[in-house]
């Protein structure tokens, strides 16, 4: 044994400096004789646990199975099943078999060792495979299953973070209470856990037609407070992803103008053309990082609505949710890009007077995004009426004629150029909507501009999930009663888009999410242009943007639109046998079901044939009933168990 390991010590150290010499490494003596080491101990240990066999027989039973084409779609299952399967059949046989008091005759080691050792391992691996394949697990989907499982580590530790808070802050005490101080713990626990719960907070701060004022003043004091990225990161992170930092920009500004849990933002000043530019950075595995702490958020704000009836109806869990949503996509600089480039292409064609920053394409990728430098004052100071209202009418045309929105219209986003023009950034997150969804959209805004209940109703259904299915002559009568509500309030359109989420909800309904972002997006701006101009109305804003819509084109747009589609269709299902014979659905029926009791019952009468082995084996005690029958008649009989159980569970499933 110590020859073996001085043998392995001294190939293992070759092979180590001639790895360090090719990667010039410092130290090469040094991290060569440690690696070595730890190597060679480790294979002492694995031989002590017949660990090399294991891994040996491993890697030659899955050199086999792996060739077969119908399982090398699936290549992380697949290792997993051959090293289960290994592993389990090594260390019986070594503990029972090779441990007898009599050595076998040498013919009947040849034949298990040779026959049934990788029969046994070839099938169980097989059932071991059919079992990860069924259960579907998480971890063999990730393109990285040790970050998976960092992650689920990070996940839990950051969980337990939460409790602590929660219960340090005295919050469940306060939600029984309807405590007036509930928004302010709220608030300090979203501080103490930081990151991406601060940015939340600082997201609800805005919703000011949506939220309380107690719950607006508690998260405003909330600030995200990052350290910045730095020189030595920065030069870093731009060399490696787009190229010499001094060779890309004649200046590059350190000190970033904005920073937040993401990224940063930088000015510079491109060395190819000496345009000034704005350099947005993203954070090093920020996306990682932030996808755990979203998980989690989700969670408390859902545990928050279902403790509390208050916090429920203010819709946090819809508004968490689309926060994952678009901070996820702004982590992707390459998305953010393209949707920039849309939008500025989107504004040319339909005359929209609003100006979109420039996208650097050679100097910008997932991480580095370089856009043209616009500079102006975002929109908190005043601003004329007549600019709100044409940013409300910008905003109507992307949502009900273009179909590409921005979702996140708040002040920073504005700007107000030395020009004197608006100017519209940060493109991380946009909506898109269909082109049944933009005629729902229109639909009920036709319908609210002539006071038409069953037009409204009409377009809510287009907009709504299962929208076929919802009762439209109910809906008429809540929306009349709407109106009626709404029409005596100082700014009707802005009531009626407020209590509308409500009615929405009440009913059961829920808004298709693209919708439901396009509403978000104009109470968002509704909230920004009311902040700067005191005499803008959404109700005036819309009403004007009605009068100039030209109705009648519209019209025969959607006639034009309908009379391709019935086009199309009619041909095809006029070659429909279901036209000629009302057989087509049923047959499909009786098909797929016939198909799942077939399954069910072959899987049913395969653990059957496995139960009768497996009880002979326990009477007959042959060569190969003991070394080959035995032991998969009793892996057969538990993979076919669980594989019933798992159909029996889901044919009871809809019915519970």
């Amino acid at each position: 044994m110590q020859m073996f390991f001085f043998i392995t010590l001294i190939v293992c150290f070759i092979v180590f400096i001639l790895l360090t010499s090719l990667f010039n490494k410092k130290h090469k003596v040094l991290i060569s004789l440690a690696s070595a080491f730890v190597v060679s101990v480790l294979l002492q240990v694995l031989e002590q646990f017949y660990l090399s066999s294991i891994l040996v027989a491993a890697f030659v039973i899955y050199f086999i199975i792996g060739n077969i084409s119908t399982l090398k779609s699936n290549q992380l299952r697949l290792i997993l099943a051959v090293l289960f399967s290994t592993s389990i059949v090594t260390l019986v046989l070594s503990f029972t078999y090779f441990n007898q008091t009599t050595a076998p005759p040498d013919a009947e080691v040849l034949r298990v060792m040779f026959i049934y050792y990788p029969l046994l391992i070839v099938f169980i691996s097989c059932y071991v495979y059919m079992l990860l394949s069924l259960f579907n697990f998480k971890m063999l989907q990730a393109t990285n299953p040790l970050l998976y499982i960092w992650n689920k580590v990070r996940a839990f530790r950051r969980m337990m973070r939460l409790f602590w808070i929660i219960s340090r802050k005295g919050l469940t005490h306060l939600i029984q209470q309807d405590h007036a101080k509930l928004p302010y713990a709220i608030a300090e626990v979203l501080d103490n856990m930081g990151g991406v719960f601060v940015k939340f907070a600082q997201v609800l701060s805005t919703k000011k037609d949506m939220l309380p004022a107690n719950y607006i003043q508690a998260f405003s004091s909330l600030h995200d407070q990052v350290k910045p990225l730095s020189q030595e990161e920065l030069k870093t992170i731009i060399d490696a992803r787009i190229g010499n930092m001094d060779e890309t920009y004649e200046s590059f500004g350190m000190e970033p103008i904005a920073a937040a849990s993401i990224g940063q933002v930088h000015l510079a000043t491109l060395k190819s053309t000496g345009e000034k530019v704005v350099v947005k950075i993203l954070r090093p595995d920020v996306k990682q990082k932030m996808t755990v702490d979203l998980d989690i958020l989700i969670q408390f704000v859902s545990w928050l609505s279902e403790r509390s009836v208050k916090i429920k109806r203010l819709g946090l869990i819809q508004l968490a949710e689309g926060f994952k949503q678009n901070l996820l996509e702004e982590t992707d600089f390459d998305i953010e890009a393209l949707n920039t480039n849309l939008m500025r292409k989107a504004f040319e064609e339909h005359g929209i007077p609003i100006r979109v920053p420039k996208i650097y394409a050679e100097c910008s990728t997932k991480q580095v995004l370089t856009m043209e430098y616009i500079e102006g004052t975002s929109f908190t100071k005043a601003v004329t009426n007549d600019v709100s209202e044409m940013v409300m009418h910008a905003f109507l045309d992307q949502i009900l004629m273009m179909g590409i929105f921005h979702a996140d219209p708040h002040p920073g986003n504005l700007m107000l150029t030395a020009d004197g023009e608006v100017a519209l950034i940060d493109f991380g997150s946009v909506g898109y909507l269909t082109d049944e969804e933009r005629g729902g959209m229109l639909s009920f805004l036709m319908g609210y501009s002539n006071k038409d209940t069953k037009e409204m109703a009409h377009g809510l259904t287009k907009v709504c999930e299962e929208g076929d299915l919802l009762d439209q002559k109910l809906i008429e009568q809540r929306l009349n009663r709407l109106l009626a509500e709404a029409s005596f309030s100082a700014d009707p359109t802005s009531v009626m888009m407020k209590r509308m989420m409500t009615l929405i909800s009440d009913m059961g309904m829920s808004l298709k999410p693209t919708i439901a972002g396009a509403f978000r997006a104009i109470i968002t701006l509704d909230g920004t242009l009311s902040s700067v101009d005191d005499t803008f109305s959404l109700s005036a804003a819309s009403q004007s943007y009605a009068d100039h819509m030209n109705k009648g084109q519209m019209v025969k747009e959607r006639i034009s639109k309908v009379k391709d589609q019935i086009t199309d269709y009619i041909p095809k299902l006029l070659e429909l046998p279901i036209l000629k014979e009302n057989k087509i659905t049923i047959t499909r029926e009786q098909n797929h079901y016939l198909n799942e009791v077939i399954g069910t019952l072959t899987v049913g009468i395969f653990t059957v044939i496995c139960m009768v082995v497996m009880l002979a084996s326990f009477v007959v005690q042959s060569e190969v009933m003991r070394f080959l029958l035995g032991p998969l008649s009793m892996s057969g009989f538990g993979v076919g168990m669980t594989i019933l159980s798992v159909a029996v569970i889901r044919h009871l499933k809809p019915k519970l």
